[in-house]
């Protein structure tokens, strides 16, 4: 990378396989990893599955300075016609990382598998006894440790978090993976709470920030992970607004009582603005949410919200703050903590409530437009 910020960006999300779009962005790489059995995390040993001509193609693209995809439009028609994408690029892994990849074009990136407490210790989350949980907890602890590791060895200081573990989660993989019948909630809840390591490694690690899709969760017992907490200092739970013009200004003032945000309150830091509406064919305004797509050779709207894909546009939100008014102060802490007033100030024009609702893509809050790759108004082909 031409220029490089050396702050990497982990996405921890499903990624069975390594999605095509990678391919031509494979210099901005830095690792492609899953958590094993006992909580070790270690390199994924893999193989690029597609023609060959293909290959050679797209990975001619993965240059220095990243050539946005939308220079690239024309190749993508024919790219489709002569390769129609099969099952390479689904995946919520593979979203996530088509919404990140070019809005923050000098971060590199690395790739993990989520963690689930099945994988890292399938026979002691299977226990319904109960009697396995100190160690269940053990190896919880040990994967945390290694996310560490791993975030400390290539400076990760951006965390994208779009899953959870929930009690009807949990729920959901014993009967995926486990046999009997289904314990009583309060043992599972037990075992939920042996996912805390893992989640305060990935959200409250010192000088890391994390944005993480927020959910609607009704109450802290059964979703221990979802609501704001002072736990968890370096994270941002960010949900969605939908709107064609918001009327917000760069620090969220406006007149915000007309706009509808997903989910409540309760359990959101900041809510944002995709620019596309909910209902089909799903219009948008001019400055919508974008991916890139399978090929890396064009760029979209996204084609509906979700929290998942609105906790990619605060992280890189935040990441914009981080550079353009605090590039020379190291990632601390405290930064993170300044940085987050400035995401969500704390009073609003007159009112002492805080401004949640945020559009920083009307305002080209990005680094992708900030350093010129991208123009703040989406051009349609």
């Amino acid at each position: 990378m031409a220029h490089a910020t050396d702050e990497a960006i982990l996405i921890v999300d499903e990624f069975s396989k390594l999605p095509l779009r990678t391919v031509r962005y494979q210099n901005r790489l830095k690792g492609y990893l899953r958590a094993e059995a006992g909580g070790d995390i270690r390199p994924v040993q893999f193989d690029w599955s597609m023609q060959a001509t293909l290959f050679s193609v797209l990975k001619q693209f993965a240059t220095p300075d990243l050539i946005p995809a939308a220079a690239l439009r024309k190749l993508s028609e024919p790219l489709h016609r002569a390769f129609p994408p099969g099952a390479e690029n689904v995946g919520h892994g593979s979203i996530v990382f088509s919404l990140l990849i070019e809005a923050n074009p000098r971060q590199p990136i690395v790739v993990l598998d989520r963690p689930t407490l099945h994988g890292i210790a399938l026979a002691e989350f299977c226990d319904a006894t109960g009697a396995s949980h100190p160690a269940l907890f053990d190896k919880s602890e040990h994967a945390a440790s290694e996310l560490v590791r791993i975030m400390r060895e290539h400076n990760v200081r951006f965390v994208n978090v779009s899953f959870g573990e929930t009690l009807e989660t949990i729920q959901g993989s014993w009967q995926t993976v486990c046999t009997g019948s289904l314990p009583s909630d309060e043992l599972l809840r037990e075992k939920l709470a042996a996912y805390a390591p893992i989640v305060k490694a990935l959200t409250g690690t010192p000088g890391v920030f994390a944005a993480q899709a927020a959910i609607d969760a009704s109450n802290p017992r059964d979703f221990p992970y979802d609501f704001p907490s002072q736990d968890y200092p370096n994270r941002v739970l960010a949900g969605f607004f939908t709107s064609l013009d918001s009327g917000l200004d760069a620090q969220g003032q406006g007149d915000s009582g007309s706009l509808v945000g997903w989910p409540e309150r309760q359990n959101v830091d900041i809510y944002l603005n995709s620019g596309v509406l909910p209902q089909r064919p799903f219009p948008h305004n001019r400055t919508p949410l974008l991916q890139v797509d399978g090929f890396g050779v064009d760029i979209y709207p996204i084609a509906s919200t979700a929290t998942s894909w609105i906790a990619p546009l605060a992280l890189s939100r935040f990441i914009h703050l981080r550079y353009s008014s605090f590039e020379s102060r190291t990632m601390d802490d405290a930064l993170i903590s300044e940085i987050r007033g400035q995401m969500v100030p704390a009073a609003c024009g007159q009112s002492s409530e805080a401004c949640v609702y945020q559009d920083p893509l009307l305002h080209g809050q990005i680094e992708a437009v900030r350093l010129g790759y991208w123009s703040r108004q989406y051009v349609s082909p």
